[in-house]
């Protein structure tokens, strides 16, 4: 039934039971219309809410069960009243509703404090806020989490009690009016995740009794207003993800119980004002993302509650400010993608808590500094893309919690040191695009659970360790670019999780292990620039994933092997600059997609027949 037609036969059913009631005999011993204990709620509350349910799916009215004429209003599901019985909460958050929420009459429904249908699946034109002016008693409209689409009505502002405002996470568009102003109890405003443009006005400054604000991730512009300065109950402040420009405004440093604070993800210009040495209570700092200038303040040590500080990815320049070593309770500290020079002050070791540390892609210069091995607690250091020289300490082995270890693409030089063995809990080992010398060292066989080795471009000696087949998690081996020599290990085989492994440019003789046919999640074989000799295995068309095969500038022999038609996702294959002799084989004819380099360097081969 239409909902309309449902309104109008619940209208028809109250007048007739008004009419019965009139005219019942006016005796005591006549019986009530209905029971003293269950008095009828108002009846517009009731019709409006089963028109309403009538709109939805038939999934979504199928939850709604105890919402049936006759029964307790006040027992439905995600309904409260007051002692008078009057409907003041409807609260179906998450309960994966479809449908609108325009057949919804609020007119009808006075008494609502609360209103939350967030988390569902409720689509449609947001204007259904203009019936919402009778609701002068709603201190709490959570929306968020919808499909609801338009702009955000003028008529939001006449809801002078509302203390909770949710509308993130929809598809709204236009600006956020300036009538939002009126909202002066509002506590919480959550308008994330939606497509907002325009400037954040001035208008936000009136809402004093802001403790919550949120309008990250929209496609707000212009400057960041001064007068958020008045939101002096502030604690959270998320700006990130929009297209703010301007500097960030002094005034951000009147709000001193910020906990929270986040800019990042915007085109911020000009310096990090000093003034933020004053929110003492800061425990997040996000401003990584923009294109702020200058030096980082000394005044950063200032911020001694804080617990994640992130500046990454800006234009910073200057040193890393000593006063960093007050921030004894931070765990996450990301200067990346910034032109900070200098050393790595000794200051870095006393933040004990520290977990992330990230300065990588930075003009870093000097040694690391050996007291980095204090920070018991680390589990991730980037430190690659500068011009950080002389050896790795060993006190890097002290970092037992480490997982991931980045120090590559930098002027280190030395050996990779022993105590790497200790770092038991590594998955990601990344040394290249150094001048590292020595041998591979047997403890590197002691990091059983890596998954991702780069030892690349460096000046390693010696041979490949046989231990090196304890890793059977690996899946990325990167020892290209090195002087390594002697035979490539048969225990190469034993890693059998392998994707991707490169052994190019080096002095590797003997011939291919016949083991290298246990990798068959090998996707990437690169063992040119080396001195192999012997022939190609048979073995390496068990490779069936392979989709790049470069063995060129060797010394193999023999021919080509028929059974390299087997690698049908091949889409390079370089053998030139061996002594390749034969028949180009026919199979290979009949793989359409890779790149045929079989160049001059070669014996003259002839298309078998």
């Amino acid at each position: 039934m239409p909902p309309y037609k449902l309104f109008l036969l619940l209208t028809i059913i109250r007048l007739l039971s008004l009419l019965l009631l009139s005219c019942a005999p006016n005796t005591s011993t006549a019986l009530p219309l209905f029971p003293p204990s269950h008095h009828l709620q108002v009846p517009n509350e009731v019709g409006a809410l089963l028109t309403w349910k009538s709109s939805l799916d038939l999934r979504s009215q199928s939850l709604l069960t105890s919402w049936v004429v006759g029964s307790d209003t006040c027992n439905w599901t995600g309904i409260a009243c007051d002692g008078g019985r009057s409907i003041t909460s409807l609260n179906l958050t998450s309960y994966g509703l479809k449908g609108t929420i325009r057949y919804m009459s609020f007119s009808s429904l006075t008494h609502l404090q609360v209103i939350d249908l967030s988390n569902n699946s409720l689509h449609g034109s947001i204007s259904f806020i203009k019936e919402m002016s009778a609701l002068q008693k709603l201190t709490t409209l959570y929306l968020w989490g919808n499909k609801l689409s338009g702009h955000i009505p003028q008529e939001i502002g006449m809801l002078k009690s509302l203390v909770n405002l949710g509308l993130s996470s929809n598809n709204l568009t236009g600006q956020i009016p300036t009538i939002i102003g009126n909202l002066r109890n509002l506590m919480t405003l959550y308008l994330f995740g939606n497509q907002l443009s325009g400037h954040i006005p001035q208008e936000i400054g009136l809402l004093t009794s802001l403790t919550d604000l949120q309008l990250s991730s929209n496609d707000l512009t212009g400057q960041i207003p001064t007068s958020i300065g008045n939101l002096q109950n502030l604690t959270i402040l998320y700006l990130w993800g929009n297209k703010l420009s301007g500097h960030i405004p002094q005034e951000i440093g009147m709000l001193k119980p910020l906990v929270n604070l986040g800019l990042s993800s915007n085109n911020l210009t000009g310096q990090i004002p000093t003034i933020i040495g004053n929110l003492r209570n800061l425990m997040t700092l996000y401003l990584f993302g923009n294109q702020l200038s200058g030096h980082i303040p000394q005044e950063i040590g200032l911020l001694t509650a804080l617990t994640d500080l992130q500046l990454s990815s800006n234009d910073l320049t200057g040193q890393i400010p000593t006063s960093i070593g007050n921030l004894q309770n931070l765990t996450s500290l990301y200067l990346w993608g910034n032109k900070l020079s200098g050393h790595i002050p000794q200051e870095i070791g006393m933040l004990k808590p520290l977990v992330n540390l990230g300065l990588s892609s930075n003009n870093l210069t000097g040694q690391i500094p050996t007291i980095i091995g204090n920070l018991r607690n680390l589990m991730t250091l980037y430190l690659f893309g500068n011009q950080l020289s002389g050896h790795i300490p060993q006190e890097i082995g002290l970092l037992t919690a480490l997982t991931d270890l980045q120090l590559s693409s930098n002027d280190l030089t030395g050996q990779i040191p022993t105590s790497i063995g200790n770092l038991q809990n590594l998955t990601s080992l990344y040394l290249w695009g150094n001048k590292l010398s020595g041998h591979i060292p047997q403890e590197i066989g002691m990091l059983k659970p890596l998954v991702n080795l780069g030892l690349s471009s460096n000046n390693l000696t010696g041979q490949i360790p046989t231990i090196i087949g304890n890793l059977r998690n690996l899946m990325t081996l990167y020892l290209f670019g090195n002087q390594l020599s002697g035979h490539i290990p048969q225990e190469i085989g034993l890693l059998t999780a392998l994707t991707d492994l490169q052994l190019s440019s080096n002095d590797l003789t003997g011939q291919i292990p016949t083991s290298i046919g246990n990798l068959q999640n090998l996707t990437s074989l690169y063992l040119w620039g080396n001195k192999l000799s012997g022939h190609i295995p048979q073995e390496i068309g068990m490779l069936k994933p392979l989709v790049n095969l470069g063995l060129s500038s060797n010394n193999l022999t023999g021919q080509i092997p028929t059974i390299i038609g087997n690698l049908r996702n091949l889409m390079t294959l370089y053998l030139f600059g061996n002594q390749l002799s034969g028949h180009i084989p026919q199979e290979i004819g009949s793989n359409p997609y890779f790149n045929r380099k079989l160049a001059k360097f070669n014996k003259p081969l002839s298309m078998g027949e």
